[in-house]
């Protein structure tokens, strides 16, 4: 017997947390909620990615400068060297420049491509940024609505009392104050009453 009764809580306890879960799942307000975390999830994560890529493309950037200036400076040297015949030293400064020429182009490609990604994720992250905001005021929305619909049930009108609806009270309430006498009242007093 026993057994059978803990079986019958249980499935009540089931029942009930399984209508409390699917209450809360079609409840807008919850659903909308967990969009906007999921959202924020998203905002963080391209914020990160937009800041992480405008220092790469600043380390470019400066990479770049320095790859130009030792270039122009190493062509100066070529000229200087070969003026003064140091043929060994010329040759020398021409690899450098070679080396800081080739590797300026390549800077000045990556550079390009880092500022279409950055661009890419800032246009990422703005889309993000609005859907969120378009979230947040689609949960106020509804909030708005759920409280004015609260508002409503509480401002509904009283139902007025009729003066048929008094009447139908007071035979109510006498036919259950007779009841309560007949059953008050022993067998010897109700062949009493009938009597009379």
């Amino acid at each position: 017997m026993t057994n059978v009764l803990s079986k019958i809580t249980e499935v009540i306890k089931q029942d009930i947390l399984e209508a409390k879960w699917n209450r809360e799942q079609s409840n807008p307000v919850n659903e909308i909620q967990r969009e906007i975390k999921e959202c924020q999830a998203a905002v963080k994560k391209a914020k990160q990615l937009t800041e992480r890529q405008e220092l790469l493309k600043k380390e470019f950037e400066k990479e770049y400068a320095h790859a130009k200036s030792m270039a122009e400076k190493r062509k100066e040297h070529v000229q200087l060297a070969e003026e003064a015949g140091e043929e060994s030293l010329a040759a020398a400064a021409l690899r450098e420049f070679n080396f800081y020429s080739e590797r300026s182009e390549r800077l000045e490609k990556t550079i390009s491509e880092a500022a279409s990604q950055l661009e890419r994720l800032e246009l990422q992250l703005e889309t993000h940024t609005f859907q969120l905001k378009d979230l947040e005021l689609k949960r106020l929305e509804y909030m708005a609505k759920e409280n004015a619909v609260s508002g409503e049930k509480q401002s509904a009108p009283v139902k007025e009392v009729t003066d048929e609806d008094r009447r139908y009270e007071q035979i109510e309430k006498h036919l259950k104050e007779s009841a309560r006498k007949k059953e008050e009242l022993t067998i010897d007093e109700q062949i009493e009453q009938l009597k009379q």
